[in-house]
């Protein structure tokens, strides 16, 4: 992997559906090369897929909170599983990442009221290990 592959991917990342051919004029390259080097990123899994980025205020009620928290076991995989999967109306589980520090885990949440946070709390809190959680919500999003 080169400088131009990197500039490559900082483009798709801004912009996915960017054309070949508008990537080849910006690093003045032809659009076989581009296809060429993105096809070669795809398929060393350097580039993993492409999504739409909603803006979910647009569909409908929309509140986003993270929920932190923190586990006694060594059980990450399992809650992590069982959180994303969690299948309760008007909500999605975003994200799930662990984290280092104080916490053990954080869970990007999109919901339609606050309290669906409860709903979604109540099953987390069902899961064998957790020991706190913490909720915040976001009240802005700057990209």
């Amino acid at each position: 992997m080169d400088n131009t592959d990197i500039d490559i991917i900082k483009i798709l990342e801004k912009n996915g559906r960017i054309s070949h051919e508008e990537i080849a004029q910006k690093l003045h390259m032809s659009r076989p090369a581009i296809h060429k080097r993105i096809e070669n990123l795809e398929k060393e899994g350097v580039i993993t897929g492409y999504r739409a980025l909603v803006n979910w205020r647009k569909v409908g009620p929309c509140i986003r909170c993270f929920i932190f928290i923190k586990i006694n076991k060594c059980n990450f995989d399992y809650i992590a599983h069982e959180v994303t999967t969690l299948d309760i109306p008007e909500i999605t589980v975003e994200e799930c990442h662990r984290i280092a520090g104080e916490w053990c885990m954080v869970v990007k949440v999109r919901i339609s009221t606050p309290e669906d946070t409860t709903k979604l709390l109540d099953h987390i809190w069902k899961l064998e290990g957790i020991m706190e959680t913490s909720t915040t919500f976001v009240i802005n999003t700057v990209l």
